[in-house]
């Protein structure tokens, strides 16, 4: 197998968006792939990173070496004047008292500075309507990879359909590929490297606690293992937190604050939920590799062994039917959703058009589906008011089904993997729409 390299559609709108002479804040939660991005699409004559003891690694046709942060400044402006690129990463530690020079550096350079931050607050700093900054940048978020760009991407690197839609569903966090070679089962490799995988998703996150200026509590970490455990209500993660002592109230909106939180540093995603009861809401890891390594840590402290193999693949499954949801909301132009009956069941994957309705209801199988489950499924769907159904079989399904709307196996979903990323590419080369 060839090695993976993650080709992303943020590579093509960075290129767009600096050759057009625009000033970028790229940001987002570490370890997303910005540093990669900014390294590999934009042409710097200068890269500088500010380091946590206050100097920058200055990175040109020099070479690299250390400076202070007033010699970093002077290089970076002087390249930026003379119509060059810079960028400077790891911006949120910059001083705000050297915020005023690019202020100024905006209004006579022909150049392009770049800012990267880890920071999620950084954004909201540099856009106050107080800041010296609010004018100066545009800002490009950067998420996980795209579902879409990850399968066609270990699709490329050699990985069989069903492997590189299995795998995707971790590739997303692309710095896994630097300690797991996507190769058998995912949850398999997970389960072999959980004592030197786990430490290191725990430091990841314990970096954006840090970088929020916030100390990274029991509180905090309690929530992300909780929704790693399957609980996704507030009103029961706030009843934990207080049985824990680690509230001071069970009230829902006590969680809901903490949730918002972690959402907004990029650890934390919330899904409309349809026709389940009690809950508009459900609350989940933005990561599939976060959420599952959370989940093999308290699994091996409650049992002090790793877990089953066969319980992993059960967990790995909930994270790809969310995984596969998120990849066909943008397959239909539509939102995703979920839904959980009052008997438990759940509908894998719900669409949802824009008054709220739904269009699509899919189930999401990691083996063969047999011809009486299809019509079960749509037989069940339909009785819950779903249109349209649709099954993701990565196994195949076996002939003579009937009442499906849709099925789609693991070279279906390439081929909508390859479609999303073209015309994602498309969309980033336009210079009239906005990212």
């Amino acid at each position: 197998m060839a090695r993976v390299v993650i080709d992303r559609w943020e590579c093509v709108a960075l290129e767009r968006l600096v050759g057009e002479g625009v000033w970028l804040l790229v940001y987002g939660r570490r370890k997303t792939g910005k540093t990669w991005l900014l390294r590999r699409c934009v042409s710097w004559s200068v890269y500088a990173t500010v380091t946590r003891s206050g100097e920058c690694i200055v990175e040109d046709a020099g070479g690299v070496r250390l400076a202070g942060l007033d010699e970093c400044l002077e290089m970076v402006t002087s390249v930026v004047r003379r119509s060059g690129i810079a960028v400077i990463d790891e911006f949120q530690r910059l001083p705000q008292r050297y915020w005023d020079v690019f202020s100024i550096l905006r209004g006579e350079a022909e150049g392009v500075l770049v800012a990267c931050g880890s920071s999620m607050g950084i954004v909201s700093r540099i856009f106050d309507r107080r800041s010296p900054l609010l004018g100066v940048f545009e800002a490009f978020r950067v998420d996980l990879a795209s579902v879409y760009d990850v399968i066609v991407s270990l699709g490329k690197a050699g990985l069989d359909p069903r492997n590189a839609v299995l795998w995707a569903v971790v590739v997303r966090d692309p710095w896994i590929l630097g300690h797991v070679a996507p190769r058998g089962n995912p949850w398999a490799a997970l389960a072999e490297k959980a004592e030197m995988l786990v430490p290191i998703v725990r430091g990841l996150v314990g970096e954006v606690f840090e970088e929020e200026e916030r100390q990274l509590t029991r509180t905090y970490d309690a929530v992300l293992t909780l929704l790693a455990k399957g609980y996704w209500k507030a009103s029961d993660i706030a009843a934990r937190l207080y049985a824990a002592g680690l509230t001071s109230s069970p009230s829902a909106s006590v969680a809901t604050g903490i949730l918002h939180v972690l959402e907004e540093m990029g650890l934390v995603e919330r899904i409309a939920l349809w026709r389940t009861r009690g809950a508009r809401v459900y609350y989940r890891h933005r990561s599939p590799l976060t959420s599952l390594l959370y989940r093999i840590a308290d699994m091996v402290e409650e049992a002090g062994t790793t877990p089953p193999l066969d319980t992993l693949r059960a967990v790995y499954g909930v994270e790809l039917q969310f995984t596969l949801g998120e990849l066909l909301a943008e397959y239909h132009g539509l939102r995703r959703a979920y839904s959980i009956q009052p008997d438990g069941r759940d509908v894998d994957v719900v669409l949802l058009d824009r008054r709220g309705r739904v269009a699509w209801g899919y189930e999401v199988k990691m083996g063969q589906v047999k011809r009486h489950e299809a019509s079960g499924i749509a037989e069940w769907m339909r009785g819950l008011g779903v249109p349209r159904v649709g099954v993701v079989a990565l196994g195949g399904i076996e002939e003579g089904y009937a009442g499906l709307d849709e099925v789609l196996t693991p070279e279906d979903i390439l081929v909508v993997a390859e479609r999303l990323a073209a015309e994602k590419r498309r969309t980033a080369r336009r210079a009239d729409h906005t990212l």
